[in-house]
């Protein structure tokens, strides 16, 4: 790849795609961020218009989003989208993931949205770009997701572990990997053994059950602690990200179980506590 050639970066999450553009010359580079979270909700028939809306309603009669995410969210998906198809035949692209469901899922996707375009697509995972680059002695944590990595290392990884491209044999297998995955209705995926496996949507309860466990030993007395420190303690103990909403909204459903009591209003995850009965 040419130095002075412009490149297309396609990556999960807006916060991840702030660093990307901070760490590259944004003269030369070009960075869509894609706003969403496909580890969970529908994700059936997602690349067309019916699974699209499919998976709004599902996200907006559950979840609690704050302000008008929701609304933001809709147009922000769009426009990537167009950006996505509306990438200069000529450019190369580089498609970022990491060890994780989401964007494991998220490269599948791209990769079918890329259809047939005769681009040079790059496959760079900041997981495995870290640690190939960073001795491991020296890291006190594992690569989770994208959002982990800085702007620096971000540059690095592209400019030291680029690669190369991706075969038309090797795009078609993920393409063929999320026509499976986008036929299915299951809402919630995590990723083992280097796959992308489905399960059960009450899948984390136990180890949401056990947090909270955990917490009230921690208290002199069992009382009431605010459903947001939980949800902090479930995704900072979780071997991979999970939405916090997602938390927010599986402790919603173990108090309508009777697994928690509550006090206050669950409008959002700081208006209400929770404790064990």
């Amino acid at each position: 790849m040419e130095k002075d050639l412009h490149t297309v970066h396609i990556i999960f999450g807006e916060s991840p795609a702030g660093s990307l553009k901070v760490g590259l010359n944004q003269r030369e580079n070009k960075v869509i961020g894609f706003p969403d979270f496909l580890a969970i909700g529908p994700i059936y028939r997602l690349h067309e218009e019916s699974g699209f809306n499919e998976r709004y309603e599902w996200l907006i009669s559950r979840l609690n989003f704050e302000n008008n995410y929701l609304e933001e969210y809709f147009v922000r998906f769009k426009t990537s989208i167009k950006e996505i198809h509306s990438i200069s035949n000529e450019v190369p692209i580089v498609v970022w993931t990491a060890e994780n469901a989401n964007e494991q899922i998220g490269l599948r996707f791209f990769t079918y949205l890329l259809g047939d375009k005769p681009n040079d697509v790059y496959i760079l995972n900041t997981t495995l770009g870290f640690h190939e680059l960073y001795d491991p002695d020296d890291v006190e944590y594992v690569i989770r997701h994208s959002g982990e990595i800085n702007s620096t290392q971000f540059r690095t990884i592209f400019e030291e572990q680029l690669g190369k491209p991706l075969t038309m044999e090797e795009r078609k297998q993920y393409v063929n990997e999320w026509m499976t995955l986008s036929d299915s209705k299951k809402v919630l995926r995590i990723w083992k053994s280097s796959k992308v496996k489905e399960v059960e949507e009450n899948y984390f309860d136990s180890f949401i059950i056990n947090s909270l466990r955990n917490l009230h030993n921690e208290q002199n007395k069992i009382d009431f602690m605010k459903a947001a420190k939980l949800i902090g303690e479930v995704y900072g103990q979780l071997d991979e990200p999970l939405s916090d909403t997602f938390i927010e909204y599986r402790i919603r459903e173990l108090i309508d179980q009777g697994n928690f009591e509550i006090k206050g209003t669950p409008k959002n995850m700081r208006s209400y506590s929770v404790k064990l009965r």
